[in-house]
């Protein structure tokens, strides 16, 4: 196990000096972050085999401590999945567990002592992602699906979800996802698409929601690569797992839950804020935007505004314009002008042309 510790000063009275000890230990499939304040303790575990690469915690994060590792890669089977998904900060992180409240997968592991000095169940959370028909559950102690479907309810874990969704001997039990939204694929990039090769998206999403089409209808209607979204909870894995950028995630809605214990705390708001960055896409839409014209477009507008000025000739203008033309080019074709051209005299030349044309007209 590999531990790394920093100091850090708090704001302190004027006698004392407090210090916030911080450290970081690297374990086998896990990161486990420390905080310690005079007689609290705060451990984060991030457990790297249950991370699916979702990036809802990036999102929420409020002081930027959470940075996507190599996802595509790992999806891809380039390198394997003991390396994480996530790359956190344990210098910037300030342990408010958000990041546990919203993971999917049960990824992060809160621990704060001594126990009741922070209480999570003060905090908003996002809603659960399945819901049961409690009047066809048995839960049957003696089936083993049963058993994972008890055991799992307290904290979202959506692999095991996903499963139980499957096996549930009455059917009673499947996925809800708090998040609306839709899957959009890139249809004019998917010939970018290696679904034989990549598989990225298939490989890493946790409910299968992503197939190759199969049949040539299939093919015909979806292209390379497809998403059925009765499966999907946009959690967005797909998103990070693309090589070529090919998929889009349009979360919309959120459904998030009112702290357990009811009380007037002034930090709800700034959860509630925070767990909305989820949808952050869809709350900058429509948002006016800042148009900054490039050069071509103002060499296009420049160009129509000199042509608008430049006067239009008529049929007949343009008519009489040739006429003149060709009796001006058939006079300058006379040996007496070319010699008058050669030795530069002007006067002469548009004195003869003055009597030719006027003859001609």
């Amino acid at each position: 196990m590999i531990k790394i510790t920093s100091n850090s000063k708090a704001e302190k009275p004027q006698d004392m000096e407090d210090i916030i000890e911080k450290d970081l230990e690297i374990a086998p499939d896990q990161l486990i972050l420390n905080w310690r304040f005079k007689d609290v303790n705060k451990k984060l575990t991030y457990d790297i085999k249950k991370c699916i690469g979702c990036s809802l915690c990036k999102l929420v994060c409020p002081v930027d401590a959470i940075e996507l590792g190599p996802i595509s890669e790992i999806a891809q089977n380039i390198i394997d999945d003991s390396n994480p998904k996530l790359l956190i900060d344990h210098e910037k992180c300030c342990y408010c567990m958000l990041c546990a409240i919203v993971c999917p997968n049960d990824a992060f592991h809160e621990n704060i002592e001594p126990e009741g000095q922070i209480n999570l169940k003060e905090y908003p959370s996002i809603a659960k992602f399945f819901k049961i028909d409690m009047e066809k559950c048995i839960e049957d102690k003696n089936n083993e699906i049963c058993n994972l479907c008890l055991s799992v309810r307290e904290r979202n874990n959506i692999k095991e979800y996903y499963k139980i969704s499957k096996e549930c001997p009455t059917k009673c039990f499947t996925i809800d996802s708090p998040i609306d939204g839709e899957v959009i694929i890139k249809k004019n990039m998917l010939h970018k698409c290696d679904p034989q090769g990549c598989k990225a998206c298939v490989n890493i999403c946790p409910v299968e929601s992503f197939y190759i089409p199969e049949t040539a209808e299939d093919v015909m209607k979806y292209g390379k690569i497809a998403c059925n979204e009765d499966e999907c909870f946009y959690c967005g894995a797909c998103v990070n797992s693309c090589p070529d950028d090919l998929i889009i995630v349009n979360r919309k809605t959120i459904q998030i839950e009112d702290p357990k214990v009811k009380g007037n705390y002034p930090w709800i708001q700034a959860w509630i804020t925070s767990i909305k960055k989820i949808l952050i896409e869809t709350l900058i839409q429509g948002k006016e935007q800042f148009s900054i014209p490039i050069i071509e477009e103002k060499l296009k507008k420049a160009k129509k505004q000199i042509e608008e000025l430049i006067p239009r000739l008529t049929d007949s203008e343009r008519k009489q314009f040739e006429d003149l033309n060709t009796k001006i080019q058939e006079i300058l074709k006379s040996p007496k002008i070319r010699y008058w051209i050669e030795g530069k005299k002007t006067d002469k030349i548009i004195k003869e042309l003055k009597k030719k044309l006027k003859y001609s007209s």
